[in-house]
């Protein structure tokens, strides 16, 4: 009898990630190669879409020669929006770690130096070594 596993025991590292009808039509209709772009006027038309209105669509170009050849084409205004996005969230964060700081300013500490690192995290050795340099 075969067992039913559910996606959420899966841990996220080993998850394939699953392919639908949706990442296909992206891939056919918003991926490229450079040589597609640059015999066509397929540049053209994709910067014509971007021309009337903000749009989060995506265009992929790569390099067939090189797979890590790889970039995003998107409007710029949209980018804009996600780095201000961005920029808001790191600004957050920033902000609630001073406060947790702040908070803990005047408090006895209660775990050793080398409690607080993890052992996958930070050798503790290796970085007493490299403060003493």
């Amino acid at each position: 009898m075969r067992e039913v596993v559910s996606v959420k025991d899966i841990p996220k590292g080993t998850r394939k990630p699953s392919v639908s009808s949706n990442t296909l039509d992206f891939l056919k209709s918003n991926v490229y190669n450079v040589t597609d772009i640059t015999r066509k006027k397929k540049l053209t038309e994709i910067l014509d879409k971007f021309s009337s209105e903000v749009t989060d669509e995506v265009f992929i170009i790569q390099n067939a020669k090189n797979k890590n050849a790889k970039g995003a084409f998107l409007d710029l205004e949209f980018f804009e929006e996600l780095l201000t996005y961005k920029e808001s969230m790191e600004e957050a964060l920033d902000h609630v770690i001073v406060e947790e700081a702040i908070s803990r300013k005047n408090k006895e500490a209660t775990l050793s130096l080398s409690d607080v690192f993890d052992e996958d995290d930070i050798d503790f050795d290796l970085l007493m070594s490299e403060i003493g340099e």
